[in-house]
């Protein structure tokens, strides 16, 4: 039998359903300001309260010695201080005592007095609240010594001082532990927000190295060819228009070679125009994975075309980096590769049959996981999804458009 809430005992079934959450139903329908009351709210919320019982007892004590209005005067100033109790509690504790010493009828100034103390303990430091303490207790045996109370009474506010300080202490205690935890909270989510930034800008600084790469390839090419034609053109107009390509290349090959430079913060590491794997390198891909123990397979869908070296050299580096967190995260569970030929994107699918937890570590070397595939695909205009299958394994499906148009 399922447990039942206690508050439902001996209520007829049928009502049970209709009375769970009506806390929750009516709470949204409150006002705002009575749903969470401000701290200004509370505290006058606690004067009127103190003030009605201090005042109330000082005019009904001052009637039969012809002193309420006085009285009454009294109880005020012992309740007002409660008031402005978070901004000033050491100024409204003396006021407080100063009443209850100066006022010519009984007064009772104890609910103020522990609140006030509590306060002082939950906001200020230790020796503050010592010092309160011994304030009160204090006055207190002033006042006993004039003849106003005797020892009994001196305990008593002692020990209610003491314990309303040692509770503010304590809430304060745990309120400045709770503080720190959130603003070490907040600095982790600021640190973690950061990472992920330089995370997202290394990636496309190495993505940037590699593209550098295809396009001064290209760019070298079309020099080379200029060049030629300029040897072989028998028309003088002819040869100058070439030499001008092939100077006008090889200023874009500098060029790009700063801004890269630029990119790396000032690094000079060269740039190693070595030719860039494709979709044609899969299977040196597969067989390195299968090498390291991963129960790989590939299939091709589609008719193959020619591809952009761009988005072939992308789409080569998200199999890679796909594979690489299969092997880190799951071992040598099976894992398909699906490379589909689209009519207007290359679809990019990597599954396997691991434990289906999330990946976030590294890829390639320098790399950064699914950071780099994403920004791979955006690059492109593309899409990426990553994420655990409903039965196990992990999944990531990557689409990259043939043509840049629109993006």
């Amino acid at each position: 039998m399922a447990h039942e809430d206690a508050r439902d005992l001996g209520r007829p079934r049928a009502h049970r359903a209709l009375g769970r959450g009506y806390a929750e139903r009516v709470s949204p329908a409150l006002p705002a300001w009575l749903r969470r009351p401000s701290p200004l709210a509370i505290d006058l919320a606690l004067t009127l309260l103190v003030g009605l019982q201090s005042v109330g007892s000082a005019v009904d004590r001052g009637m039969d010695e012809d002193k309420a209005f006085v009285g009454a005067l009294f109880g005020l100033a012992v309740a007002a201080p409660l008031a402005f109790r978070r901004r000033a509690p050491l100024a409204g504790l003396a006021v407080v005592i100063a009443a209850a010493l100066a006022t010519p009828v009984e007064l009772s100034f104890e609910p103020s007095v522990m609140i006030l103390l509590y306060t002082i303990g939950s906001t200020r430091s230790w020796e503050l609240t010592i010092a309160a303490v011994g304030a009160v207790v204090g006055a207190g045996a002033i006042y006993a010594a004039t003849g106003g109370s005797d020892i009994g009474g001196i305990v008593v506010l002692a020990l209610l001082s003491v314990v309303a300080s040692g509770v503010g202490l304590y809430v304060g205690s745990k309120r400045t532990g709770m503080d720190a935890l959130r603003e070490r909270a907040e600095r982790l989510d600021r640190e973690r927000e950061l990472l992920a930034e330089r995370a997202v800008a290394e990636e496309r600084v190495r993505i940037a190295q590699e593209l550098h790469d295809v396009v001064a390839h290209n760019v070298s090419l079309i020099v080379v060819q200029a060049q030629a034609l300029g040897v072989t053109a028998a028309d003088e107009r002819v040869r100058e228009a070439t030499d001008g390509i092939a100077d006008l290349g090889r200023q874009t090959m500098t060029d790009m070679h700063r801004t890269l430079k630029l990119l790396r913060g000032g690094e000079d590491q060269g740039a190693p125009f070595e030719p860039q794997p494709g979709l044609g390198d899969l299977d040196v891909l597969l067989s390195n994975s299968r090498a390291a123990g991963v129960d790989v397979k590939m299939t091709v869908a589609g008719k193959p075309r020619a591809l952009a070296q761009s988005v072939d050299l992308s789409a080569f580096r998200i199999v890679q980096e796909a594979l690489t967190n299969v092997i880190k995260h799951a071992g040598g569970a099976r894992t398909t590769v699906t490379v589909d030929y689209g009519d207007r994107a290359l679809e990019l699918t990597i599954v396997d049959e691991g434990e289906g937890v999330a990946r976030n570590g590294s890829g390639a070397p320098g790399g950064h996981g699914l950071v780099g595939m994403r920004e791979r695909a955006t690059l492109f205009g593309g899409t990426l999804r990553a994420g655990p299958r409903d039965s196990r394994g992990f999944e990531v499906r990557a689409s990259l458009p043939y043509s840049e148009e629109g993006t």
